[in-house]
């Protein structure tokens, strides 16, 4: 199975620091982990929501081989109706699940599901023995495809978006 980033090239590392200094959907600040996405299309959506009306510069996109027999777990807490909210507070229950995952060291990957397309997120855990066995590829340049960002709304305000 094949997994992808995309990230700020000074941010290419596949250490898990980013996460670790900052936190994220399924971890807490000083829980270190490595986000990537099932497809390089979700991996693109996962930055872009995040961003303004300005393309980013400067961007990789990062791959990495994920071996058929190596052991992945999938969260088997009941989500609720609320856990894709974006409000910061909303946050713990998939922290919670993903930091007791990665203090567990059971597998080295986590399939989680994507708040945005409801596609699949993996969670690494680069403290497991197994994580060793992912085989990452040099991140190449990226760049964003400027009518990404470009709102049919904004442009021509009469029209609808649905």
């Amino acid at each position: 199975m094949w997994a992808f980033r995309v990230c700020r090239a000074s941010h290419s590392s596949y250490d898990g620091e980013g996460a670790r200094l900052f936190g994220g959907r399924w971890n807490s600040r000083g829980m270190k982990v490595l986000y990537m996405s099932e497809n390089r299309s979700l991996a693109v959506l996962e930055v872009l929501v995040h961003l303004t009306h300005t393309l980013p510069d400067k961007y990789v996109i990062g791959s990495a081989e994920i071996p058929d027999d190596l052991a992945m777990d999938v969260p088997d807490v009941g989500l609720g109706d609320s856990w894709e909210t974006s409000v910061h507070e909303e946050h713990a229950l998939t922290r919670r699940i993903g930091d007791a995952w990665a203090r567990s060291r059971h597998s080295a990957v986590l399939r989680v599901p994507s708040v945005i397309v409801f596609e699949t997120n993996l969670v690494l855990n680069p403290d497991h023995p197994d994580f060793s066995r992912i085989h990452f590829l040099d991140p190449q340049p990226f760049q964003f495809d400027a009518r990404l960002l470009r709102s049919a709304v904004s442009e021509r305000p009469e029209i609808a978006p649905f």
